[in-house]
C-alpha cells in the first residue's frame, strides 16, 4: 500500500467554505482590510446579494454564472458572513496574464533547416518538421498555414444585425476558421482608426460590434470606467477599444491576423494567424500591468456563457493564471470555467510558466475538463538543434492528480504584433523584430500600424490550439466539446526515442504530444475525452474526481496506469534534458484523461501546510490575502531562458 499511503494525508482538504480561491482567505477573517473585495456564493445569485446586503455590505456586481456576487465588506460583515452556513465566502483574488519570455532581438528567426538527422525521406527526425524554413508565426508553428487554402464543406453562417446566424445548407470556403466564434478573455483588443468602425454601440453595457462582410468582432471592456484604465469615454460616439498591456492583442493576433505575409521564402503569401476568419467575442479583464481579479474573469467568463447562442461561442481562450491554493472544483473561476464547459463550449487554458518543477500547473489550467496547453521551444532555438520542451512550460500532474498538460506547440517566440505604447511593450522592447504593419482582421481598421513582437509562453500556446479547435469546429460544426478534446490529444504525436520506443518526456510534461493540425481537422473519431466524468455533478454536487496518477513513496516516483491498455507511465518529477541523438514526433502515446475515481473522506479542513505531492516539493502558497495578491501580481511578468 506503499503508493496511497500519501492520499489519507493529502485528503485533509478544504471545503468550498474555507478554501475556495486561487487567491487565498485570510486565516482569521478578523485579518481582513476594514475594506475588501470578497466574492460570496449562495444558492443563487439573488440570495447571495440578500446575504450581503444584510450584514451591512455593498454588492459590486452580480457574478450568475456561479451563484455568487463580488461584495465590498468590512471586518464585521466578513465575520458574520464567516458564520453563515447558507453561504460560501472567497478573497476576491488576482489573476494575471500568463508570464511570457522577451527573446534577444536578432535580425530575424533562423532560416534553415535546424540541425538534426535525416531519414531516407529526407524529413529530419527530431524538429516539428512542418516548421522548417518559415518564420514562426502562428499559422506556420500549427501548420495550419497548409491548410489555409483547403476547401472544405462550411456551414452558412454570418454575422448581422448583431448575432451569428446560421441558414440550412453549406458552401465551400477556405479553411480558415469561419462561422466559428473564437471569445477571448484578456487585456483587450487594439484601437480601431476610428470609434466609428464600431458599427453598433451598446451605452448602457458599453459592447461594441463591428460587422464587415458577414463576419464581426465583438468587445466589451470589464474594468472600471476610469482614466487609468483608458475607457472613459465623454460620450457614446467616442468609445473604442484599447489594450494597455498588449498582451490580449499579441493572443488575438495569434489567433486571427489574416494579414497575409510570405512565411517563407520559397512559399506563396498566407494568412499569420490560424483562424484568420473566425468571429472574435472579446472580453477586456486585465488592465494595463496585465492584472486583473477574479471577479472581473468571472464577470466576463458569464458575458460569453450568456452570449453563446447569440455569437456561436465556440472557444473560450484564457492565456492567464492564478496560484492553485486548493481543489480545482473549490476555485471560483474555475467554477466558471467548468460552467463554460458545461455549456458546450470548449476551453483552451495555459498551463502556466511555472515549470520546470512537478506540479506547477496553475489556475485555471488545473480544470481537469479543459485543453490545457503547454509550450515546445523548437529545434532552431535551441543548442542541440532539436526541438525540446519549453522549461518555463509548467508540469503536471495537477493538485487533484489529473495529467496535465493535455497537449504542446511550439509557443517560444512567437511572431504577433503587440500597440506600441502598450506596456509590455515598453517593457520588452528587445523583443520586437524589424517589421511594423498595419493588422488586418478583415473587419475594420486598426489605429496604426504595429510591431510584431517574438515572444514565448504558454499564453502563446494556448491562442494556437484555440485556432486549432476553430479549423476543426469550421470542417466539424456538429462536434461536441468533449469529442474535439478527444481528437486533438488523439492525433497529437508525442516526443518519442525512435531507438526505444520509449517517450522523451512524461505525459505529465508533455501531455499527448504536439498538436496536429491536419489530422485533428480531418480525423473521423467520435470518441470522447473526461471519461467517467459529469460537469453537471461536479458543480452543483459533492461528488469531485480525482485523476489517475498516484505517488509512490518507496520510489519517489509519480505513476500512472493506463486502465485500457495496462500500460505504465513514470516521472520522478525533475528536470529531464535531451542530450543529442535521435528523436521524433511519432504520435501512440495516450494519455489517460478521465477522472473514474471521486474525492474520498473528510474535506473539512485544507492544511495549507502540506505539500502538493510528497516529492513535488511545493506547498500551498500564501495563505493570506496580500501574499495571494503580490504572488499573483508580481510573479512570472517575464520569464528569461
Amino acid at each position: 500500500m506503499a503508493k496511497l499511503s500519501y492520499w489519507p494525508r493529502f485528503l485533509l482538504i478544504a471545503t468550498v467554505l474555507l478554501v475556495l480561491a486561487a487567491a487565498g482567505i485570510p486565516p482569521t477573517f478578523e485579518q481582513a482590510s476594514p475594506q475588501h473585495s470578497y466574492i460570496v456564493q449562495a444558492g443563487s445569485s439573488e440570495a447571495a446579494a440578500a446575504a450581503v446586503n444584510g450584514v451591512g455590505g455593498t454588492v459590486t456586481q452580480p457574478l450568475r454564472i456561479i451563484n455568487g456576487v463580488a461584495a465590498s465588506l468590512d471586518q464585521t460583515a466578513v465575520a458574520r458572513l464567516s458564520r453563515n452556513p447558507q453561504v460560501a465566502l472567497h478573497f476576491d483574488g488576482a489573476v494575471q496574464a500568463s508570464g511570457v519570455e522577451s527573446s534577444p532581438k536578432q535580425a530575424g528567426p533562423r532560416r534553415g533547416m535546424p540541425k538534426g538527422e535525416q531519414t531516407n525521406t529526407g524529413e529530419t527526425v527530431g524538429t516539428e518538421a512542418h516548421t522548417r524554413d518559415y518564420l514562426l508565426y502562428p499559422a506556420a508553428a500549427t501548420g495550419a498555414n497548409t491548410l489555409h487554402n483547403q476547401s472544405v464543406s462550411t456551414r452558412k453562417t454570418e454575422c448581422k444585425n448583431e448575432q451569428v446566424s446560421t441558414a440550412n445548407g453549406s458552401q465551400n470556403r477556405p479553411l480558415r476558421g469561419w462561422g466559428v466564434t473564437v471569445a477571448v478573455v484578456d487585456s483587450g483588443f487594439m484601437e480601431m482608426d476610428s470609434p466609428a468602425a464600431w458599427t453598433h454601440k451598446d451605452g448602457t453595457t458599453g459592447t461594441l460590434v463591428a460587422e464587415t462582410a458577414g463576419r464581426c468582432i465583438v468587445y466589451r471592456d470589464f474594468l472600471p470606467r476610469t482614466a487609468e484604465n483608458g475607457n472613459k469615454f465623454k460620450d457614446l460616439k467616442s468609445y473604442n477599444s484599447t489594450d494597455q498591456h498588449g498582451h490580449g492583442t499579441h493572443v488575438i493576433s495569434t489567433i486571427a491576423d489574416n494579414r497575409q505575409t510570405q512565411l517563407s521564402s520559397a512559399t506563396q503569401a498566407t494568412p499569420v494567424g490560424v483562424a484568420p476568419q473566425v468571429n472574435l467575442l472579446v472580453a477586456r479583464a486585465l488592465d494595463k500591468d496585465g492584472a486583473g481579479t477574479y471577479s472581473s474573469v468571472i464577470s466576463a467568463i458569464d458575458w460569453v456563457v450568456a452570449n453563446k447562442q447569440t455569437y456561436n461561442v465556440r472557444v473560450l481562450n484564457l492565456s492567464l493564471y492564478a496560484p492553485v491554493l486548493g481543489p480545482y472544483w473549490a476555485d471560483p473561476m474555475n467554477q466558471a470555467v467548468m460552467r463554460a464547459w458545461q455549456e458546450g463550449i470548449v476551453v483552451v487554458a495555459a498551463a502556466g510558466n511555472s515549470g520546470p518543477d512537478a506540479g506547477t500547473i496553475t489556475a485555471p489550467g488545473n480544470v481537469p475538463y479543459v485543453i490545457t496547453a503547454g509550450a515546445l521551444k523548437s529545434g532552431r532555438y535551441t543548442e542541440s538543434g532539436y526541438d525540446e520542451l519549453a522549461s518555463y512550460s509548467s508540469r503536471g500532474p495537477t493538485e487533484s492528480a489529473f495529467v496535465k498538460p493535455d497537449l504542446v506547440v511550439p509557443a517560444t517566440r512567437t511572431i504577433a504584433p503587440i500597440p506600441d505604447d502598450s506596456t509590455l511593450a515598453l517593457q520588452i522592447p528587445e523583443a520586437s523584430i524589424q517589421e511594423k504593419a498595419r493588422v488586418n482582421y478583415g473587419i475594420g481598421t486598426p489605429a496604426k500600424e504595429h510591431t510584431y513582437f517574438r515572444l514565448s509562453g504558454t499564453s502563446m500556446a494556448a491562442p494556437q490550439i484555440s485556432g486549432v479547435v476553430a479549423l476543426m469546429l469550421q470542417a466539424n460544426p456538429d462536434l461536441t466539446n468533449n469529442q474535439v478534446k478527444h481528437r486533438i490529444m488523439d492525433t497529437a504525436r508525442a516526443a518519442i526515442d525512435p531507438a526505444t520506443g520509449e517517450p522523451i518526456y512524461s505525459i505529465w510534461e508533455q501531455g499527448a504530444g504536439l498538436v496536429n493540425a491536419s489530422d485533428a481537422v480531418f480525423s473521423a473519431s467520435t470518441e470522447s475525452a473526461n471519461a467517467g466524468m459529469d460537469v453537471s455533478l461536479d458543480l452543483s454536487s459533492t461528488t469531485h474526481y480525482w485523476g489517475n496518477t498516484t505517488w509512490d513513496e518507496a520510489t519517489g516516483n509519480f505513476e500512472l496506469i493506463d486502465p485500457v491498455t495496462g500500460q505504465t507511465y513514470v516521472w520522478n518529477g525533475g528536470l529531464r534534458t535531451w542530450a543529442g541523438g535521435l528523436r521524433t514526433w511519432a504520435g501512440g502515446l495516450r494519455t489517460w484523461a478521465g477522472g473514474l475515481r471521486t474525492w474520498a473522506g473528510s474535506t473539512d479542513t485544507w492544511t495549507a501546510s502540506d505539500s502538493l505531492w510528497a516529492g513535488g516539493l511545493r506547498t500551498w502558497a500564501g495563505s493570506t490575502a496580500a501574499a495571494a495578491t503580490s504572488a499573483a501580481t508580481h510573479a512570472e511578468l517575464l520569464i528569461t531562458e
